[in-house]
């Protein structure tokens, strides 16, 4: 997603020539339409068809939960429902608003709500990410406007997962189909501030804000933008030659040298939306991979030494502010996320020194396995590491290669970006990492105590104690490192305040979006 050479001077052409200057916009404005470039073509609206960032942004624009998170107070606030209790740890009950009513008009009830969550329960629905509500037993209607969940086990993440991914879905729809991948493209009903007008994959996705929203909150507001249309261009260079000329109004960014287009551009503004996105590299400490090096903790702890976090992040990551800093894979904004201890501090000489005390002075071979989202912070860490003897090789995977030498156990450092899963709770992250299964490059027993026992109680302050356990048991043992967060950034129109954006995994959302 570079912009460089013969393409760079395109658009340095363009940037040059154009003479929209700020009728574009005063024309989007008038036409009260915001359009969006998204990198992929959509085939369905709804994240559980496919779950990638830019459904989310449909999504959550179409439908809504029964409760939202509220980053800012840590705390759960009403959407679709309008209170809820806790009769016993196995057990919620949320009583409905009675005002809500789906975009062809139908009353919301339990039924929907209750419909719904037994759907994604039921081993026969095919959808990526079951494992969201395994916990779940069943989903019963107690009355027209109340619904009683009941779980497997304690799980005292079952409000962040209700707030974060049960988008309510309408039963007189949806029950009906017999296809139900079809519902996410052709008859997509939901209760959201927007409602959808089109799915085409070709053309794109066109939302048009809905009539009436009662449930609107400081948490979900209702929206103020007429339309919102999504439209597929599978490049940053297509995107930002179509923003520069007037074809867009909002694309989203991942390299500073994207965005430098636009820096000096004043129809322009560039913001960046801090998440929940942590970038990182974490080491293959259980010797699966065969490189026994890395086993040695004296070995991580140097690797960890060799790297300038605040330089390297400052120089990779995208927009105009300074990433976020910190000493966990967790963020403030996330429930029971605290750490005691700081990774080893960054010493070249300390580094060198390590390696020789164990037996490695004139260093090691290396490969560093990435994404190609995470390609430059893996490159300019191998940088790092060469300055201290170890001999880096970068190898780039596409998503499905890195599944499978994750699953053979052929990763000896990961060099990656991770967003929590969209869950603002610890434990996301360290189920992500060092929960027992093929992700588990740590096999650390201790950690999976801790983790067991954070996940058997419903006690905040004792779920915090025990993830700050786990979080400086991986700083003691270098097992990963934090190099920063890494913001979601977006290029638009000055006219256009795309809002403070969202825990979610596009971090915008389109009933944020307001006209200067």
């Amino acid at each position: 997603m570079h912009i460089r050479g013969p393409q760079a001077r395109l658009l340095a052409g363009i940037l040059v020539s154009t003479f929209i200057g700020t009728g574009a916009a005063t024309a989007q404005k008038a036409k009260d339409t915001v359009r969006i470039g998204f990198y992929e073509p959509i085939g369905s609206v709804l994240v559980y068809d496919d779950p990638q960032p830019q459904n989310a942004f449909t999504t959550r624009a179409a439908f809504d939960t029964l409760i939202c998170y509220a980053p800012d107070s840590k705390s759960f606030v009403p959407s679709l429902a309008k209170a809820w209790r806790q009769p016993d740890d196995k057990t919620l009950e949320f009583d409905l608003r009675d005002d809500v009513k789906f975009h062809d008009g139908v009353a919301l009830t339990a039924e929907d709500v209750a419909y719904t969550l037994n759907w994604l329960i039921d081993p026969a629905s095919p959808y990526r990410f079951k494992e969201n509500f395994s916990w779940v037993k069943e989903a019963v209607v107690v009355s027209p406007l109340t619904v009683r969940i009941t779980f497997r086990e304690v799980n005292p993440t079952a409000l962040a997962r209700l707030a974060s991914s049960l988008y309510i879905l309408p039963k007189h729809v949806h029950a009906a189909l017999a296809d139900k991948s079809t519902f996410g493209r052709r008859t997509p009903i939901g209760t959201g501030p927007y409602r959808i007008d089109s799915v085409d994959i070709a053309k794109g996705v066109t939302l048009t804000r809905a009539a009436a929203y009662p449930q609107a909150s400081p948490c979900k507001p209702a929206a103020t933008v007429g339309r919102v249309v999504g439209l597929p261009m599978p490049d940053v260079q297509t995107q930002a030659a179509q923003l520069l000329t007037g074809g867009l109004d909002v694309m989203r960014i991942s390299t500073r040298e994207a965005g430098e287009t636009f820096e000096h551009d004043k129809r322009f503004v560039m913001t960046s939306i801090d998440g929940m996105m942590v970038q990182y590299i974490s080491f293959d400490a259980a010797n699966r991979s065969g490189n026994k090096i890395l086993s040695d903790v004296r070995v991580r702890r140097a690797l960890v030494q060799a790297i300038d976090r605040q330089a390297i992040a400052t120089s990779v990551t995208p927009g105009q502010k300074p990433p976020l800093k910190t000493d966990a894979l967790c963020f403030p904004v996330q429930i029971a996320c605290a750490w005691n201890t700081t990774p080893p501090p960054f010493d070249r000489a300390a580094a060198k020194k390590l390696l020789a005390e164990a037996g490695y002075p004139n260093g090691f071979d290396l490969e560093l396995t990435a994404f190609a989202s995470a390609a430059q912070l893996a490159e300019a860490i191998a940088g790092e590491f060469h300055k201290i003897g170890v001999r880096t090789k970068v190898s780039p995977v596409t998503l499905a290669a890195y599944r499978q030498k994750q699953r053979d156990g052929k990763l000896q450092a990961v060099v990656a970006l991770w967003t929590s899963g969209g869950l603002p709770d610890s434990s996301s992250t360290v189920d992500f990492l060092f929960g027992k299964g093929p992700r588990d490059f740590a096999r650390d027993d201790q950690i999976h105590q801790l983790a067991d026992d954070a996940m058997r109680t419903n006690d905040e302050a004792k779920r915090k104690a025990l993830y700050a356990k786990i979080y400086d048991r991986v700083n003691e043992q270098a097992y990963a490192l934090p190099i920063s967060g890494r913001p979601d950034v977006f290029v638009h129109l000055n006219e256009l305040d795309i809002g403070p954006g969202s825990l979610s995994p596009y971090s915008i959302e389109a009933n944020e979006f307001r006209w200067k």
